[in-house]
């Protein structure tokens, strides 16, 4: 089976979608009677990267109707079985090409997937769009009850696509720091008596990351924001603007984007990591899944889930309750999962083989089961 995995982000480019392009295809190139190859943008260049079971085209410069020939030519050389899309990418940068090629590659007769991480909404551009809700194919979602956020008009054109939920993973790896490597991260950052919240992933409003600062208490925490800033953002400069003032100056640190295993060490070493997302996040989220690998107390929000989630070693907050996140915060602080509790998290091993009988499926090689 000849797998191409097409994404506008791949690593090193900064994008959770990208990252998860990349962990589906190494594990996926990992199985027996697999070909795995990424078809991505030109800064997705990985040749620095030890990759063993999967080839990368970094061909496409701006997703646009012309850059069709270059794929094209892909396809015709490395002939795929499966092209499947992942939507949205930050790399796809609203290029029309990106909404239209799951179309394409079904009018060159080769089967088409798509998987959307994103629930559809209407400023959602990056998926939904008519023409590749009715091509037939497969839908893959790694949201939860994915048809029911969709308006009706829409679940009935995708009623004949063969969906799937399959879960989320982590992308970074799972770090087992002993007791002297946890205390030197600690120290890294804050004094052993000060406890250390971190926030990871993308630096954007409604991820909710100033209301860190009302959450936290500046004589009682050191606040390590794991993301990239750009000061030229309106949003990124507010943000700079009270990490350098104010009761929380010197007490904040930005690391700003970093290597896989370097934030898995941080978020290994935290007593907290905070995910304050003012709509709500969930088991989808990457950010996420980075940390509860870890074993490390997670607070978020969500609107559908409130309290404590043992097992998980997550709080879900009301969005937006300060109150709520001040509390949490306070009880569950420092604490641990177990190795027990952390397995019960998907992995990526099962993840490929969901996507494999997904695969066979609609290549004829497989049994429809129930979504």
């Amino acid at each position: 089976m000849r797998i191409l995995l097409v994404t506008g982000s791949f690593p090193p480019m900064m994008c959770g979608v990208g990252d998860y392009t990349a962990c589906l295809a190494e594990e996926l190139g990992r199985l027996d009677d697999t070909s795995v190859a990424v078809l991505t943008s030109h800064e997705g260049e990985t040749d620095n990267t030890p990759r063993r079971n999967y080839e990368v085209f970094p061909i496409i410069r701006k997703w646009r109707f012309w850059s069709f020939l270059q794929i094209a030519q892909v396809v015709r050389r490395w002939r795929p079985d499966i092209v499947h899309m992942q939507f949205p990418t930050q790399g796809y940068c609203g290029g029309r090409l990106s909404l239209l090629l799951p179309s394409l590659a079904f009018l060159l007769n080769i089967k088409v997937v798509q998987t959307w991480h994103e629930y559809y909404t209407k400023e959602n551009t990056n998926i939904g769009l008519l023409p590749n809700m009715i091509i037939p194919g497969g839908l893959i979602a790694v949201r939860p009850d994915y048809k029911a956020h969709m308006p009706p008009f829409y679940r009935w054109f995708v009623r004949h696509k063969h969906f799937r939920f399959i879960r989320n993973a982590s992308a970074l790896p799972r770090l087992l720091l002993t007791s002297r490597e946890r205390l030197a991260a600690h120290e890294q950052f804050a004094p052993v008596d000060k406890s250390l919240l971190v926030y990871f992933g993308f630096i954007y409003s409604h991820k909710g990351v100033d209301v860190l600062f009302e959450i936290a208490n500046p004589e009682k925490h050191h606040i390590v924001l794991i993301g990239y800033f750009n000061e030229a953002d309106p949003y990124h400069k507010a943000i700079m603007e009270r990490i350098r003032q104010g009761p929380w100056a010197g007490k904040i640190t930005v690391t700003g984007f970093l290597p896989s295993y370097e934030a898995a060490r941080i978020l290994a070493a935290a007593d907290a990591v905070v995910l304050p997302f003012r709509d709500g996040g969930g088991m989808w989220n990457t950010s996420l899944h980075g940390a509860a690998i870890q074993g490390t107390f997670i607070l978020t929000t969500s609107g559908e889930r409130h309290g404590y989630d043992v097992r998980e070693n997550i709080y879900y907050a009301r969005p937006n309750d300060i109150e709520d996140m001040r509390e949490a915060l306070q009880l569950f602080a420092g604490k641990k999962n177990t190795d027990e509790n952390i397995s019960r998290f998907a992995t990526w091993d099962s993840i490929a083989d969901e996507h494999i009988r997904l695969y066979k499926i609609l290549l004829g090689q497989g049994t429809k089961s129930h979504e």
